[in-house]
């Protein structure tokens, strides 16, 4: 857990430690490895599909995956002299030559970098992203954690993962282990003394499980009927003693729109994530849901959304695929697509170093994307 460099007191080191490096796919050298690019076609491309035959590119991994929207692809990728290829057989022949020969990354790992790096971007604020959709089956709780555990992993800390869910959340099952089983609801009890100056970035660590990637997550209570003491008074007195110690937080939400700690979370939001998966019930509610924000006057928070579509199968139905981007294209600021993880499928643990290389790799493209909706929103 760290501190926020906006205070006075000296940060603490990031929480979690060092990450574990993550798993190389076949590279055959001491070199980078090769992973799977992530292709970024224009507007009104195909889209591909994941678990398609596999890129040239990427080594006979999974195919690639579309984020579409602005994304940065009409801004220069890098500078001269920084284009050498890294990925694939262009990497491998750089590598082998020791130089001597200097072949030009592809453009979807140029555009990749280029993500990388606007995941850097500073604020002049604590930012917050909010993870909703009222329908069950979502995949809200792991685009929750994988949100903050990509943007923790390249950002070096300072994130949180909160479970808001005024039931009983499951934030704190999917994520790493602890050695206590503090909840929200216990932090809420001592909360005043993290609103003074008394309570210190060691204190409040008790109450937070730290992650391997380098953020942090506060579970939920495991009573359900414990979590509706955190009406819009108590939401707010934890959020803004939170924004003391962290950058970004990822707030994980429920199922009910009209719960006062839902409104409260996305009364504070910065950025809305919009999760669902490739079934038309899903995509439905989460549709249905950025209409009721812009009847209830929060138009900017719907236009400034960024979708997160979850694939749960292998092989999604591509034509429904197609129209749930679409649609949603039409609302939100940007749309991303995240392949088919055998990890997050299970419902499990999730560990940031475990997953898929391609998961990895859409999800670094999509919390750019986030990033960029917080840019926009730190400029208002």
């Amino acid at each position: 857990m760290t501190a926020n460099p906006g205070q006075k007191a000296a940060p603490a080191a990031p929480a979690g430690g060092t990450p574990a490096t993550p798993s190389r796919q076949g590279s055959g050298n001491d070199g980078p490895p090769a992973p799977v690019p992530v292709v970024l076609p224009s507007a009104g491309a195909a889209l591909p599909v994941p678990g398609q035959p596999a890129s040239p590119e990427g080594d006979g991994a999974a195919a690639p995956v579309e984020l579409s929207g602005p994304a940065g692809l009409d801004e220069p990728v890098d500078g001269p002299g920084q284009k050498a290829a890294e990925w694939g057989w262009r990497g491998r022949a750089n590598r082998l030559t020791g130089g001597t020969l200097t072949l030009t990354a592809s453009r979807e790992e140029l555009v990749h970098r280029a993500a990388r790096r606007r995941l850097l971007r500073s604020f002049s604020r604590t930012m917050s992203v909010v993870v909703a959709n009222p329908k069950g089956g979502a995949a809200k709780t792991p685009t929750a954690l994988i949100a903050a555990a990509t943007l923790g992993f390249h950002r070096g800390g300072y994130t949180l993962a909160w479970d808001n869910n005024e039931t009983r959340g499951t934030l704190g099952m999917r994520a790493e282990t602890s050695t206590h089983q503090q909840t929200v609801v216990d932090l809420l009890h001592q909360i005043d003394e993290f609103l003074a100056t008394t309570g210190s970035v060691g204190q409040l660590a008790a109450y937070l499980r730290p992650q391997s990637a380098r953020f942090d997550v506060l579970a939920s209570d495991d009573a359900a009927g414990s979590m509706e003491i955190i009406d819009d008074e108590a939401f707010r007195k934890l959020w803004t003693a939170l924004c003391r110690f962290y950058r970004l937080i990822v707030i994980d939400t429920g199922n009910n729109v009209r719960a006062a700690n839902w409104q409260s979370a996305t009364a504070v939001a910065d950025c809305l994530v919009v999760p669902t998966t490739v079934q038309r019930d899903v995509a439905d509610s989460g549709l249905w849901m950025l209409d009721h924000l812009i009847r209830t006057g929060r138009a900017d928070l719907a236009k400034n959304a960024v979708a997160v579509v979850s694939c749960a199968d292998p092989k999604p139905d591509t034509a429904l695929l197609d129209d749930i981007v679409e649609r949603y294209r039409q609302v939100v600021r940007d749309v991303a697509v995240i392949p088919y993880d055998q990890l997050v499928r299970s419902g499990g643990r999730i560990e940031y170093d475990q997953l898929a290389l391609p998961t990895r790799r859409a999800w670094l493209m999509a919390c750019s994307s986030i990033i960029d909706s917080l840019g926009i929103r730190d400029q208002d």
